[in-house]
Formats: structure tokens, sequence, C-alpha cells
């Protein structure tokens, strides 16, 4: 059952429609091949002359979506698939290829309203493509050899010689400003320069590709489809699930539950599954907030060796079931106790570390964190960290002004159950002012 589309379209609503894939997703091009076989016919040209040339079918197809919508309310269609055939003629032999381009492409769509109910859907196509006939063919062709020219040798020496004192420092004066002097200078330069070799030829065989035909031209169609075969879905909603790419041993997810392009939906029931292996969400199931926004904390048992999984969050809304599914690496070795440290690969005058402290899969809370750097010019803010309730900790980083860029090693440690850890990690830091 279609909703209201023409009451939409009388609330100053508008249609729009664009090229997508089978399920829904916007892309930028359709299929365009050559279908069935060629026949050959007879046709006379502009001057008269009669030749054989071939009938060629074409065959463009893809998927559209609709889109009705007022200031209130966003209708969307399913994917609804076209597939149009054409016939062009072509110099297209036997041996040849057909390449055909869509070079642009532009639908516009038409709800048909009769005594204000939603009769039918017209779709206007205009598609724009290049088809040519190619083969690949082997040429013969004449080459030269390349050689290198004079090197060009600045002149770094010139200047006006002052006049000379003959009485007590007689002699000849050579001025070099002299252009007779000159040229005898570049002469001298140039005589150690080998002469340029002669130019050598040879013939290579190149495979290329060879344009039988080639033509351009914007084709038109036109589909209508009933009421009844088409379906639109009013306000569709989604579920956003954010997934880091790997689990150690426990993380928190977050997502949430929209309708329409950005109505949060307040009160969702969000359910939670991984598939590939055993994962445990707190809570399950989870509410959405009044800003649609949920949270839920993936665990991973211990002694979990890496594993890929999907996990999927889904919720029921005004009766429609809605899902997303996003994969991920789980995993939680039986590791006494661990520090991860991370940090950006860069650093410029300021920015974090971050990382977690954990023993058997358990995060550490708590855990007194001491942050060095092998360069004095990197501090850090707080030092020492204590961890918080899921074994994170965090810490800005500051380099001191007109510290030019150098690699350091930044190092966490602490002492968990009378075990001393640590992590470090190579960091490249700069604060020197581009332009002193």
């Amino acid at each position: 059952m279609n909703p209201d589309l023409c009451e939409l379209l009388a609330n100053n609503g508008f249609v729009r429609c664009y090229l997508t894939d089978a399920a829904g997703s916007p892309v930028d091009e359709i299929s365009c091949e050559e279908q069935g076989n060629r026949e050959d016919m007879s046709v006379q040209l502009p001057d008269g002359e009669q030749v054989i040339l071939q009938r060629v079918t074409i065959r463009k197809q893809g998927y559209v979506v609709v889109e009705v919508e007022d200031e209130d309310t966003l209708c969307v269609s399913e994917p609804i698939p076209f597939c149009f055939f054409e016939f062009v003629i072509l110099c297209a032999p036997a041996g040849t290829d057909v390449v055909c381009n869509v070079t642009d492409f532009d639908c516009q769509a038409c709800v048909n309203c009769l005594d204000g109910a939603f009769e039918s859907l017209d779709i206007n196509f205009a598609i724009c493509q290049s088809i040519q006939i190619v083969a690949d063919v082997v040429v013969e062709q004449e080459i030269g050899f390349c050689s290198p020219r004079d090197v060009i040798i600045p002149d770094r020496c010139s200047f006006t010689m002052p006049n000379q004192c003959p009485v007590i420092f007689p002699g000849e004066i050579l001025d070099l400003e002299d252009p007779s002097n000159e040229t005898s200078e570049k002469e001298s330069r140039t005589s150690t320069t080998s002469p340029a070799p002669a130019q050598l030829q040879e013939v290579a065989c190149l495979s290329v590709t060879r344009v039988y035909d080639w033509i351009v031209q914007q084709s038109d169609f036109k589909r209508t489809i009933p009421a009844g075969d088409v379906e639109f879905n009013c306000s569709p909603c989604d579920i956003h699930l954010f997934v880091p790419a790997d689990i150690l041993c426990d993380r928190f997810l977050s997502g949430k539950v929209i309708c329409g392009d950005i109505d949060p939906v307040e009160g969702a029931e969000v359910t939670f599954r991984a598939e590939g292996a055993m994962v445990e969400f707190m809570p399950d199931p989870v509410f959405t907030d009044e800003f649609g926004n949920f949270e839920v904390e993936a665990i991973v048992p211990a002694v979990t060796e890496p594993t890929d999984v999907v996990i999927t969050a889904e919720t029921m809304v005004d009766g429609q079931m809605v899902a997303t599914s996003l994969p991920t690496i789980i995993q939680c070795l039986a590791d006494p106790c661990i520090i991860e440290l991370f940090s950006a690969e860069e650093i410029f005058c300021d920015g974090f570390v971050d990382g977690r402290v954990r023993c058997d899969g358990r995060v550490i809370e708590g855990a007194e964190v001491l942050l060095e750097s092998d360069n004095l010019a990197v501090t850090f803010d707080p030092n020492p960290v204590l961890t918080g309730a899921h074994g994170n900790y965090f810490a800005g980083v500051t380099v001191a002004d007109g510290t030019a860029s150098t690699l350091v090693t930044i190092t966490a440690s602490t002492t968990v159950e009378g075990q001393m850890i640590s992590a470090s990690v190579e960091v490249l830091v700069e604060c020197e002012d581009p332009c002193p």
C-alpha cells in the first residue's frame, strides 16, 4: 500500500530521480553493452555509394530511485529496474568489439494523480552515449633514438677589469668584456664537447587499438509504471552503527536511530548479535535517548584468538524492522598484564596519547600511568594519569616552542598486581615556526 503521494505534491512537494544499484545506493554509471548478433545491411551514403554496414543492438540497463518529498515527509521508492534496447548502424565487421560508454545520464519522474489518488509513475530517461567499434591491430612505425644536447655552462666569472698602472705594472691588459675574447672563451669551452652522435633509426611494431567507427548520440526513453507495481516507503528509518576495526577484550559501541534525514527516534529498543563468535553485549537490549543515540559494551571472552565477526544492531520502528551489520575483528588473548599506548604518527606543537591497561582480559581501573619521553622538549599533562572505569587513560602532549622536527620515543608504564609493565611508541614531533 503506497502512501498518499499526491497529498505531498499538493503540499508544495517535489519529485526527484537518481541512478542507483540494485540495493538502492547511488551510483555513477549504468550497464551499456552489445546484445545479440549483428546483421549486415546495405546502406546508401550521402554521396550515393552503396556500402555494407552492420545493425548493432545496444542494451542499457540499471536501476533508479524516485523520491517524493514535502517539508515534513520523505517518500523513497524501492529500486526501479530499467532495460532499454536500441539499434545503431555502424561499420562493425567480424572480429571487432563494441565499446559503449554512458557519458551523461538524467531521469525525470512524474507522479500521475487522478482525483487525488496515485495512479501511475512516469520516468523519462535521457542517456548520452559514446559507441565505438574497435579492434586490436599491429602497425609498423619508424622511430628514432634521442641523444642528449650539449650542456650549457653559465659564465660565472664575468667582470670589468679596472685600469692598470703601466708605469709600475707593465704588461698587456686583457679586457674580459671584449667580444673577441668572449668568442675565444666560448670556443675554448665548447672545444672539448664531443660531436653529437648521429640519430639512429629503427622500425618498430606496435600493438594499438584501431577505431573502425564511432558515434556519440543522445537516446530518450520513457517508462510508465502502474501505482500497484512500485513501492514507496515514507520517512524510511535507519539505524546507524559505529564499530571499530578491532575489539580487544571489550569496547563500547555507539549508534543512532533516525527516520528520514534527521528525525531521531527516542525509546527505540535496540538488540545486538554477533555472527562468527561469542560476544556479550551489555546492556542488551538498550534504549535510545531523546536524540536517538545508544551505547552498548561489547565483551569478548578471555582466551579468544583473533576472529572475524559481523556485529548486527536491529530495532523495530513503526512496525518496520531496520538493521545494520558491520564487520570487525575480536580478540582477547590470555596476557598476564599489558598496557596499550596509542599516538598519532606526527605531533605538531600539541596533541595527545591514550591507551588502556588490562590483565587477563580484565580492564584495570585506577592504575597510575607514568608518561616519559627521551626528549625533554616533550611534556605530558596530566602526568601521571589514572585509568578510568574501562581501563583507559588519556593525556595531552606539548612540544616546546622552537623544536625542530625530530623522532622521539614516548613510553607509558605502570605497576599492576606487583608487575611493572610498559609500552613505547615512536612519534615525529615539531614546533618550529615556519615563518621566523
